[in-house]
C-alpha cells in the first residue's frame, strides 16, 4: 500500500484524495507512517517533489504556449493574413512539401492552412497556382536527374525520375499526367503487296499516343 500511495502522489494526486476512500489509511496515519518509517518518509517526499516538479514544468509550459500564440496570433484558423499565405505559396513553389513548409518556426500548423483554404478563396487561388508551380520545377527535375545518370546509378536515377514524374502529374494532371486513352489509341500501319501479300515496310505508329 505504501508504493502505491507514493506512486499516486507522484503521479499528481493528493493525499487528501488519496486517502478519502473508506478502505485507505486516513492522511494523518499516512504522515505518522512516514515519520516512524524512514524509508516510507524518504519515497513519500521524493513523490511530493516529483509531483511539483511535474506541475511546475507544466504551468511553464503552459505559459510558454500562451506567450507562443501571443507571438504569433496568425497561427488560427480564423487568423487568416494574406502576408503568411503569399509566404506560403512562395515557399511551396520552391519545391517544399506542405510539412515542410509548416515544420518551419514561423509558420502555421498544417492543419491551419487547411482550414485557411476551406474559408479563404484567395488564399485557394495563390496555392494551386504555387502547386502548378511546384510541379514545373519537379518536372524541371527529373529531367536533369535523366539527364545527368550515370551507369553505376542508373536504377536510383530511375527510381527518383519515375517518383518525381508521378509527383508532378499529381500536382498538375492536366499537363504532366500521361493520358492512358490517348496510348491505347495508337495504330500499327503496314504497307503491303496486295499481289503477292509481301510486306513492303512497317510498322509505322499513327495515332494521337504515338
Amino acid at each position: 500500500m505504501a508504493t502505491s500511495i507514493c506512486a499516486r502522489v507522484e503521479g499528481g494526486e493528493s493525499l487528501r484524495a488519496i486517502c478519502k476512500p473508506r478502505d485507505m489509511p486516513g492522511a494523518a496515519t499516512v504522515h505518522r507512517w512516514a515519520a516512524v518509517r524512514p524509508e516510507f518518509g524518504k519515497a513519500l517526499r521524493r513523490a511530493q517533489a516529483a509531483s511539483q516538479a511535474a506541475r511546475r514544468d507544466a504551468y511553464r509550459a503552459g505559459t510558454a504556449d500562451r506567450a507562443w500564440k501571443r507571438a504569433r496570433p496568425w497561427a488560427r484558423p480564423d487568423a487568416y493574413q494574406t502576408e503568411i499565405g503569399e509566404e506560403i505559396c512562395r515557399r511551396l513553389a520552391s519545391g517544399l512539401s506542405l510539412l515542410e513548409v509548416c515544420g518551419q518556426d514561423d509558420m502555421p500548423a498544417t492543419g491551419t492552412v487547411y482550414e485557411w483554404l476551406r474559408a479563404h478563396d484567395d488564399f485557394t487561388r495563390m496555392y494551386r497556382e504555387a502547386r502548378r508551380m511546384q510541379a514545373e520545377m519537379l518536372a524541371d527535375l527529373a529531367w536533369a536527374i535523366a539527364r545527368d545518370a550515370q551507369d553505376h546509378d542508373i536504377k536510383v536515377a530511375r527510381l527518383q525520375f519515375d517518383v518525381l514524374r508521378w509527383r508532378a502529374s499529381r500536382l498538375a494532371p492536366k499537363v504532366h499526367r500521361e493520358d492512358d486513352d490517348k496510348r491505347e489509341q495508337v495504330m500499327e500501319v503496314y504497307l503491303q503487296d496486295f499481289t503477292s501479300g509481301a510486306i513492303l515496310s512497317g510498322p509505322r505508329r499513327v495515332g494521337p499516343g504515338a
